[in-house]
């Protein structure tokens, strides 16, 4: 089940030369991918205007990007494993940078629509290769404090895309949502080329996994597509139940058709080891609560309180500065601790940020809310550098970017789950804030459990890196 001969060969920690270089590189890119997975919503009203759109366009502009990032990442930690982990992120962000000039240069909602397509399929190779390429550059405390980082990047731009996209669409105009990634993408590839160790030679000769590569992305196109458009057909309607019926076989037929080659785009053998299983569950639990709920507190705070995009941005620093402060923190010392404390503890904190959170009435307002946003920030400040760093442990140096890609899958598929059940639920009620309200506790249950499965399964020491 080992796979010996697909991978670049091992690489060992960057030269001293480099610092935190490529750490700055992999930071931007991930921080322009995420920037534009969700400042788009903010910028929807000007793009509907501007170039005459329904509504229908308006939610594909948003779904051809999701579609492709959700399938796209574990294929992508593949190939960076089989061609090189520097090389396939380069390519991907010179794709995203070139997807977004399309975007903003679209003369009509058919032309975006497709660039958001490229935007998507080129930032599932980025968000795999954040993770893999820490993996590969940094050992010991520093890949800690670097898996840090990473996590408080990530956090701080999901919270506060309604402040930078209200102010970019206000000042310059829905386009420059795009046309800023433009500068951000050269200047990664720039410290890419010069400050990311070379990839060692890729070995040739293996067959392609047509199998895998055919019933994987079909699958999850298929679970993504139809996760998208129960709110309009309903759990129950024909194409609904067809589609769940054709995601379910590809994805059984998956596992089956990886296990019997000798050199798999998934290793089954990973699941073997419990810390790395229990990573996979507490990841899809992280993104799959709290930041399931990110779009209707987004929503809540425009449609029922009235905030404009930028100040809803502003509401959002009381889950952002604890993410910020915690993160870097937690991951210095995490290898000091027993490998499940800090994913089990900051899961259970988010957990009862969520708690706080409810009791919502028609009177409530954000300051109701911000004592529950600050303790699950300070919770997702210790959960996420934790959960990144344990994806990657449980893996040697051929299969990072394959480990990798199997998190970032389990945190997309928990988002895109999430977003349509907590829509669906919230459809239910009549009172809004009643749904909301409600939504809390659920978020809180599915926390609660990833909390449960990081204590049970992860170890007390991760693998050694």
């Amino acid at each position: 089940m080992a796979v010996r001969d697909q991978a670049v060969p091992p690489t060992h920690p960057i030269p001293a030369p480099y610092g935190w270089w490529p750490l700055a590189a992999i930071t931007a890119a991930l921080a322009m991918l995420m920037l534009d997975a969700t400042v788009v919503v903010v910028a929807l009203p000007d793009i509907r205007h501007d170039l005459n759109t329904g509504l229908g366009d308006a939610q594909w502009t948003l779904n051809a990007f999701t579609l492709p990032l959700a399938c796209g990442q574990l294929i992508a930690g593949f190939l960076g494993d089989r061609f090189g982990r520097r090389r396939t992120f380069a390519r991907g962000v010179l794709a995203f940078g070139v997807a977004s000039l399309a975007c903003g240069l679209a003369p009509d909602s058919g032309v975006l629509i497709a660039a958001r397509a490229a935007q998507g399929a080129s930032g599932a190779v980025i968000f795999a290769a954040t993770l893999s390429l820490i993996a590969q550059c940094y050992r010991g405390r520093a890949r800690g404090t670097a898996f840090g980082i990473r996590g408080a990047v990530a956090g701080a731009v999901v919270v506060l895309s309604p402040l930078l996209g209200g102010a970019l669409v206000a000042t310059l105009g829905w386009r420059w949502v795009f046309f800023v990634n433009l500068p951000v993408s050269a200047a990664v590839l720039a410290v890419t080329r010069l400050r990311i160790p070379a990839d060692q030679a890729p070995r040739g000769g293996q067959r392609p996994d047509w199998g895998g590569l055919l019933t994987l992305p079909t699958g999850l196109l298929l679970l993504t597509l139809v996760l998208l458009r129960v709110g309009d057909h309903g759990w129950c309607g024909t194409s609904t139940l067809l589609m769940f019926a054709g995601a379910a076989a590809a994805l059984a037929a998956f596992p089956l058709i990886e296990a019997r080659r000798t050199d798999p785009m998934l290793d089954l053998s990973l699941f073997r080891h419990r810390t790395f299983t229990g990573t996979q569950l507490a990841t899809l639990c992280t993104h799959g609560g709290f930041f399931g709920l990110l779009l209707y507190l987004s929503l809540y705070f425009q449609d029922q309180l009235g905030y404009s995009p930028m100040k809803t941005g502003l509401c959002f620093l009381a889950v952002n500065l604890p993410i910020l402060l915690v993160s870097p923190v937690a991951g210095t010392v995490m290898d000091r601790l027993p490998a499940r404390l800090l994913p089990g503890a900051g899961l259970f904190l988010v957990a009862a940020g969520l708690l706080l959170m409810h009791g919502l009435t028609p009177a409530s307002g954000w300051r109701d809310l911000a004592p529950g946003l600050a303790v699950a920030g300070t919770g997702l400040g210790l959960t996420l550098p934790a959960l990144g760093a344990l994806a990657v442990a449980a893996a040697d140096d051929r299969r990072l970017g394959m480990a990798a890609g199997v998190n970032t899958t389990a945190s997309q598929a928990g988002l895109t789950l999430a977003t349509a059940v907590y829509g669906a639920l919230l459809r239910t009620h009549r009172d809004t804030v009643a749904g909301l309200d409600q939504l809390m506790l659920v978020a809180a249950g599915v926390t609660a459990v990833g909390a449960a499965a990081a204590l049970s399964l992860i170890g007390r020491r991760a693998p050694a890196v």
